[in-house]
Parts: C-alpha cells; sequence; structure tokens
C-alpha cells in the first residue's frame, strides 16, 4: 500500500450530511482495507469471513440466495465466491433433494477451524477501530447507523421498484 493510499482527506462542504457520508464511505473503505490486510494472512478476504461467519450464524447451511441477501452483494459475485470457497475446502455444495435446481451451501468443518483461527484477528480489527469510541459514542454511532441503513435500504427498495417497472 502506497503512502498517498493511507493518508487521511478531510472534505470541506458546507454541508453537513454530504461530509458526513464522504466520511462515512472513506471509513468503511478504510475499515475493509485494514481487515482484508489482517485476513489476508490466513488466505481469506473480508466477504470470504463475512460468508463464513454468516453460514456459521444460520446453522451452517444456506442458499446463494439468502447468502446474497445477507450480505447484499449480487447473486453471481456471491456464486463466484462459494466456488473459491468450496475450492479451498471451507464450504461444499449440494443439490435439493426434491428440487435439484436448489443449491445449498454448507459451511465444513474446515471452514468452522478457519473461523476459529481468524477470530483474533477479528477481535483485533474491532478493538483497534473503536479503541477512541466511548461506550456511550459506540451506542450513539450504532443508532446513528441504524437509521442509514435503513435509509439505504429503502432507497435500494425505491430502485428496485422504479427499474421493474414497464415505461407507459
Amino acid at each position: 500500500m502506497s503512502p498517498r493510499s493511507t493518508k487521511l482527506i478531510d472534505v470541506n462542504l458546507e454541508d453537513a450530511r454530504s461530509r458526513t457520508f464522504i466520511l462515512f464511505l472513506q471509513t468503511a473503505d478504510a475499515i475493509r482495507k485494514y481487515a482484508d490486510a489482517a485476513f489476508y494472512v490466513n488466505g481469506l478476504s473480508t466477504m470470504k469471513v463475512m460468508v463464513l461467519q454468516i453460514l456459521a450464524f444460520n446453522g451452517g447451511t444456506m442458499t446463494p440466495t439468502e447468502i446474497s441477501e445477507w450480505t447484499l452483494r449480487e447473486p453471481n459475485g456471491i456464486t463466484t465466491l462459494i466456488r473459491r470457497l468450496e475450492r479451498d475446502g471451507l464450504v461444499g455444495t449440494q443439490r435439493g433433494t426434491t428440487d435439484k435446481r436448489f443449491l445449498y451451501v454448507t459451511l465444513t468443518d474446515k471452514g468452522r477451524k478457519m473461523l476459529s483461527q481468524v477470530a483474533p484477528a477479528a477481535r483485533q480489527i474491532v478493538k483497534q477501530a473503536m479503541a477512541l469510541l466511548t461506550d456511550d459514542q459506540a451506542t450513539a454511532l450504532e443508532e446513528s447507523l441504524r437509521v442509514l441503513r435503513q435509509s439505504a435500504h429503502d432507497g435500494l427498495k425505491q430502485r428496485a421498484v422504479r427499474s421493474h417497472r414497464r415505461p407507459e
């Protein structure tokens, strides 16, 4: 990573919402890069760890569509990611017994072991990223992020409805 890419850049806009939005995007990108660097030691990306965690949280088996919905990622991107995880032995896939159109992704023992291996790195990422926040600030940030996430989710729904309407 070049020194330039680690420089903090403040955007001086008059509108607080615009400044906050840009700061949020910069922060999300910085945290993702930090997490990717920490997980890379184990040959993983943040997205791979997220999929493994989602599978573990949901009982170990899900469909690619369900994973796509949880991660807010396009299904074709999740399919590619699942293939990579399967190649690495971290997940397995099998077709449905009654309906062969359904594919089920299952967390393997190797995947569970990998999750436990990266858990210390995940805890360190959280500790480092959140180190300067008090508990009250963390709670306030959580509330703000929930509102922001809901607004973005509502915007996605509106766009989906508009994109499915036929022109008159």
